[in-house]
């Protein structure tokens, strides 16, 4: 006769089993996730003209805010006029603000030739020519339309030796391809527009 120790052993061994059951099924069925990351620029023929006897500039880039809707690893797209959607399998390989930095900071310095470009909490940006402060109000793409960023940004001169200047700017780039890879595609591009915007108003202030 089963005891009733013996009945509270089987139990709990086929409650176990069957939760190793279920675990094994979800992982079965779970996609393979893939990550991205924006990337600067690489070609120095991407360099700006620089006039002669011009000094190297130093920048100091920061602080830059980003919407919380984009506070997230997975990727956002617009799929209506107010809906957003979260994929579960695509994300990005490190938090969006720090890519969006990286990728600022990298194609300034190759823009204005200068390798003193540095992030808002870097050692030695409290010496530099310039600040650009950015607050990003968006930075998203719809598949089969467009990659769209914009931002509100501000270029000021140390102990206010020129003007400061503020704008509103809006990137758009075309997702051409299908699949996340051409969103991110988009996305680059309109980030690097905004590179080139933030060089050519420093150089327009060098003169």
């Amino acid at each position: 006769m089963m005891t009733k120790k013996c009945r509270w052993n089987l139990c709990s061994i086929w409650i176990l089993l069957s939760v190793l059951g279920m675990l094994v099924g979800c992982a079965g069925n779970s996609g393979t996730s893939t990550f991205y990351m924006l990337r600067s620029m690489e070609s120095p023929q991407e360099s700006l003209s620089t006039a002669s006897g011009q000094k190297t500039v130093s920048l100091l880039v920061g602080p830059i805010t980003l919407p919380g809707y984009l506070d997230r690893n997975q990727m956002v797209t617009v799929v209506g006029k107010n809906e957003m959607a979260l994929d579960e399998f695509n994300g990005w390989a490190e938090s969006l603000r720090s890519s969006f930095y990286r990728v600022l900071l990298e194609d300034l310095s190759l823009l204005l030739k200068t390798p003193q470009v540095y992030g808002y909490d870097r050692s030695g940006s409290a010496n530099s020519d310039y600040q650009v402060t950015i607050d990003v109000t968006r930075f998203d793409a719809a598949f089969g339309g467009d990659a769209v960023l914009t931002v509100f940004w501000t270029v000021s001169s140390k102990e206010g030796s020129t003007p400061s200047v503020t704008r509103k700017s809006v990137f758009r780039a075309l997702v051409s391809s299908t699949g996340f890879s051409g969103v991110v595609d988009a996305q680059n591009q309109t980030l690097t527009a905004f590179s080139r915007e933030i060089a050519s108003t420093i150089q327009s202030l060098q003169r």
